[in-house]
């Protein structure tokens, strides 16, 4: 017995996770076998299992031509295959499925009652005489009689876009090495300059491709098959419209038996992004596909197993030793996130970009897969359904609904307009409550927040915050200047906005002299008078406005087609054996410490005249390096506080967050960041629910005054 409860831990499937082992004795029973009785409706605990990448197993027996699930595209077992996406009410049995439809042949029906067989209870199990079947249609959806793997394969070959039903919805695929299909797809999608997920054969030709450490290798083999941030190899092999200007890619394995056909031989890697018109949410019903991805495609190749859930691929990337989470979805949700303390039953609405919800159910946060921006009423109609139908999986009835702090937000407005009370919570609290949550931080601490917007108690966009507190109670420490974001959010899409605000204020001649330059001087006269008079110029303090300006000035995008374009060609510029910086003072005000953004602007222009892009990018990189480390010990002199929490969406990018936590290491700060759950606004309803929780259960409105 000893031996078995020990095994449990150590011998666990892979897609097991182990919050706890109790045992207690009972009395020895007369039984002879081992059964599986039918399952009662009722509560069930733990929640519904994420999906699963293809076993090795299972991958064996598909490329083994004496099987008989031989190249069968959905080849699963007890540790792998569809779980949360098919999933119709809990527990997760077949006929709770949408498996249900396909009865069993006498030879699945023997794997699946067979105590010794590893396909024993398999929910998903399947082969090709009763399971799903594939299919292919071309552009308007209408089905051709030819093999459906053959004729994609011979298509992609040629160039096509194909639309691939997957696990959790819709792919757009086509070759990465075609640049011709690559940037057909790019416009036929109203893709942004955003760079495309690529997914390669296998492990070795990923590695042909990208630099890629053992830790990485596991966690794309892993049963999650995320999508991996790497480091490309040079010179790039790929098409340059897949990640143009980048030096990252997004790399990911196949995950299923229908992703192993896409690969004849002369295809090695292919760009598959999310099957849906940009902005909008993933196409999983075969009429919406026809519907929206037919002006897109060349065909389709589908099959008669019906999604029940979206669920777009994870994103994540290696570093400081943790795995960061860009966007935490297919291999990882609806799998809680487990916190320090019983939560009250809510709802937290999450924020308006990225947007994740989440549900409270005891000491469990359940965070929704990837919803998106929910600018667009088609997305947000889905969120809204959503929500719905994951309250009734997860049986949880919320008393609260928490949302931010922003009157606009469309999240916002579903919490308000709900039958839940509610509470609001700054953006960027919910970032740090979000890290406190997932580290499960004790005592007090220094948060840090880098961000691009959020809406705060001023009336003002913050986003270049350092806060300090506990629990409920914080207080707003530190911040950069406020600074007029002209044209309010048109800012975000024209960084030389931004530039030429932070100019103005510092030194005109060089305003003038820049603004010459890039030929500007005139709509920056419009804005300017609009700016005096006060329309359309809210203030901000955010970080990510700063990053874009900077961008701008030396000669980055001064229009971008997505957010952080700037901030990334930024990055991508830096000269990274450059150790000098910029220097800067940071002032005492009233309402706490400030550092002028506008003052190391004019530093950086000057600096146009003597260095290259790449010097001054690594320069400003080490000065927001050096100000949160100045800053943070300023705030350890006066609170006493060791422990520092880096959260917003400036954290993904790599270099500051290297630069920062290995400088405040040196200072002997105690950093922390969260594993898989993102930093940027897909991380916002942890934050919310657990920040909310205990916000309700002390009875306070304000943390920021400790109003009850």
């Amino acid at each position: 017995m000893k031996s078995f409860l020990n095994d449990i831990s150590l011998k666990a499937p892979s897609a097991a996770a182990i919050e706890t082992i109790t045992f207690s004795p009972i009395s020895t029973i007369s039984e002879s076998d081992f059964r599986i009785r039918d399952s009662e409706f009722g509560e069930v605990a733990g929640s519904p299992l994420p999906d699963q990448g293809i076993c090795p197993d299972c991958a064996r027996e598909f490329f083994n031509p004496e099987e008989r699930r031989y190249q069968y595209p959905f080849t699963s077992c007890t540790i792998c295959g569809p779980r949360f996406t098919i999933i119709q009410d809990l527990p997760f049995d077949r006929p709770r499925t949408t498996m249900a439809e396909f009865r069993l042949c006498p030879d699945c029906l023997s794997e699946y009652t067979k105590a010794a067989d590893r396909r024993f209870h398999a929910q998903t199990i399947a082969c090709p005489n009763c399971g799903p079947q594939l299919w292919f249609a071309d552009a308007k959806g209408r089905r051709l009689a030819v093999d459906p793997a053959l004729e994609t394969g011979k298509l992609l070959g040629a160039g096509a876009i194909i639309g691939v039903k997957g696990i959790g919805g819709y792919h757009l695929a086509c070759s990465a090495t075609d640049e011709d299909a690559v940037r057909r797809l790019r416009c036929l999608k109203g893709r942004d300059n955003r760079a495309f997920a690529v997914m390669f054969r296998n492990l070795t030709t990923l590695q042909e491709h990208c630099e890629l450490s053992p830790v990485e290798a596991d966690i794309l083999s892993s049963p999650a098959r995320p999508i991996m941030l790497l480091l490309q190899k040079q010179p790039k092999q790929l098409a340059p419209s897949v990640n143009p200007g980048l030096r990252e890619l997004g790399a990911f394995l196949p995950y299923t038996g229908i992703q192993f056909l896409l690969f004849d031989p002369e295809i090695s890697a292919l760009v598959m992004t999310s099957g849906n018109r940009s902005g909008e949410p993933l196409s999983i019903d075969d009429w919406e596909a026809f519907r929206d991805l037919g002006p897109m495609v060349d065909g389709f190749l589908g099959h008669n197993r019906s999604i029940r859930w979206r669920c777009d691929d994870s994103v994540l990337r290696r570093q400081q030793d943790t795995t960061l989470g860009i966007r935490r979805s297919r291999g990882y949700a609806p799998a809680p996130i487990k916190v320090d303390r019983e939560l009250i039953p809510l709802l937290a609405c999450g924020a308006q970009q990225k947007n994740v919800f989440a549900l409270t159910k005891g000491k469990h946060v359940y965070l929704s897969p990837h919803q998106g921006d929910l600018d667009k009423l088609p997305t947000f109609t889905a969120y809204q359904e959503t929500i719905e139908r994951f309250m009734r999986l997860l049986q949880c009835k919320p008393e609260w609904a928490i949302h931010d702090l922003h009157p606009d937000y469309n999240s916002t407005l579903y919490a308000k307009g709900s039958a839940l009370k509610t509470i609001g919570i700054q953006h960027h609290l919910a970032h740090i409550a979000s890290v406190i949550a997932a580290c499960q931080v004790k005592g007090p601490c220094i948060g840090v927040v880098f961000d691009g917007s959020g809406y705060g108690t001023d009336g003002k966009i913050w986003g270049g915050e350092f806060f300090s507190g506990e629990g409920a109670n914080w207080q707003r420490e530190a911040a950069l200047s406020d600074y007029p974001l002209p044209g309010g959010a048109a800012a975000i899409r024209e960084p030389w906005r931004m530039a030429a605000a932070y100019l103005q204020s510092s030194d005109r001649q060089s305003l003038q002299e820049w603004l010459t330059e890039q030929n500007l001087t005139e709509p920056w006269k419009t804005l300017e008078v609009a700016a005096g008079l006060g329309i359309n110029t809210p203030y901000t303090s955010s970080m990510g406005r700063f990053f874009d300006g900077i961008a701008a000035l030396i000669g980055g995008p001064c229009y971008t087609s997505y957010q952080g374009e700037a901030a990334i060609w930024l990055e991508n510029q830096a000269e990274t054996k450059v150790t000098s910086s910029y220097p800067f003072h940071i002032e005492q005000t009233a309402t706490g410490l400030r550092l002028d953004p506008g003052l190391i602007a004019v530093q950086v222009y000057q600096d146009l005249k003597r260095h290259e892009q790449g010097i001054i990018s690594m320069k400003f990189h080490r000065t927001m390096a050096a100000f949160i480390v100045e800053t943070a010990t300023l705030l350890r002199k006066e609170t006493g506080y060791q422990q520092i929490v880096l959260g917003g969406g400036v954290f993904q990018n790599r270099l500051l967050m290297d630069l920062s936590v290995s400088l405040l290491k040196d200072k002997g700060f105690q950093v922390w960041i969260p594993d898989l759950i993102p930093l940027n606004d897909g991380g916002i309803a942890l934050g919310q629910a657990w920040l909310g929780s205990l916000m309700i259960e002390r009875g306070i409105t304000d943390v920021f005054s400790d109003t009850r």
